[in-house]
């Protein structure tokens, strides 16, 4: 079994407007978990930039990082 599966980590979300939970999760879930919901709320704002008639920037991380990596035109 692979060792970072057995750190834990106390995690703190809300369920609905005012309910705080805590729950005691795996490390490496809880961080698989935290990487899976940005990717729900990138795609939320590009949906929204879309719905305005507006582009979307580039969400994807590769193209994002050779973005940055252009000299500027």
């Amino acid at each position: 079994m692979d060792s970072v599966q057995h750190f834990q980590t106390l995690a703190r979300y809300r369920a609905g407007a005012t309910q705080l939970l805590l729950r005691l999760l795996p490390f490496a879930a809880t961080l698989a978990h935290v990487f899976n919901h940005s990717t729900h709320h990138r795609g939320h704002i590009a949906a929204a930039l879309t719905a305005m008639g507006q582009p979307a920037p580039e969400l994807d991380m590769v193209y994002m990082l050779e973005a940055e990596n252009q000299p500027n035109a």
